[in-house]
């Protein structure tokens, strides 16, 4: 690997950096900022920007789930988990979290300038998931620590990472400010049930392990059912204002999977 910085009179300093050997995404955005910014190397050893209370309200006021990244195939429902991003302030500091194919996340992020965003490294659950489902995972948390630019535009909104990549994202609903949480656990398997001259099949739900299962009419947004998989949900639920005559007055929103476990037969 070489590393060449050099002073331009006309564009200040200027970087070359020529490698057979990925670097992690975090060296890749402090090399590229420290030049920008004139800095020297040893600022570059120091920790990854701080998360600031400064926040873009378009930002927050959304959920965003991944539609177009260009060379992979995206999930969006019936082909894997849809990938959501949540900004949220907590305390003051920016945090985004949501599902990346497989796991939840959460990651502290900061917005330097207008359209200047910077996410930081990961945490994640635990959950193992099919192959593609974990390697897609695995590329997508790395390149959020890659992002460095974005822009929305009414319901769309696009990030631009440093080695070029683009990645696009549609505005979801977000569940509103009065949204109670709530934790359920959902059966292994649904069960026939009636929903008015419909037959059709309901999950099956209890609040307590302790309690009988109950039927559960409606959907749940952002749940992915599997047949075969117990799961212990963290749920925001809203009164719905006026619902149509056969629809439910209660919203269920998925929040997190907090567990989820192979049934056997």
């Amino acid at each position: 690997m070489r590393l060449r910085l050099y002073a331009n009179p006309l564009h200040g300093i200027s970087m070359t950096l020529t490698s057979h050997t990925a670097l992690p995404r975090c060296l890749i955005r402090c090399l590229a900022l420290g030049a920008a910014a004139g800095l020297t190397l040893a600022a570059c050893a120091g920790a990854p920007p701080q998360p600031t209370a400064d926040n873009d309200a378009a930002l927050a006021a959304s959920h965003w789930e991944l539609t177009h990244w260009t060379g992979h195939s995206v999930p969006h429902g019936d082909n894997g988990e849809p990938v959501i991003l949540n900004f949220a302030q907590e305390n003051g500091k920016g945090r985004v979290s949501g599902r990346a194919g497989c796991n939840q996340f959460s990651a502290p992020y900061s917005i330097r300038a207008t359209g200047q965003l910077t996410i930081v490294q990961a945490v994640t659950t635990r959950m193992a998931c099919p192959g593609p489902a974990m390697q897609f995972e695995a590329a997508f948390l790395d390149q959020l620590q890659a992002v460095n630019q974005y822009k929305i535009d009414g319901q769309q909104m696009e990030m631009k990472t440093l080695d070029g990549q683009t990645l696009r994202f549609h505005a979801r609903e977000k569940p509103g400010a009065a949204a109670q949480i709530k934790f359920i656990y959902v059966a292994s398997q649904k069960v026939a049930c009636s929903a008015g001259a419909m037959r059709t099949t309901c999950l099956q739900i209890r609040e307590r392990k302790e309690d009988p299962w109950q039927l559960w009419y409606g959907n749940i947004q952002g749940f992915n059912f599997e047949p075969g998989i117990a799961y212990r949900l963290r749920i925001l639920e809203e009164q719905v204002g006026n619902p149509p005559a056969d629809a439910s007055a209660i919203r269920w929103t998925l929040d997190m999977v907090v567990e989820q476990e192979v049934v056997k037969k």
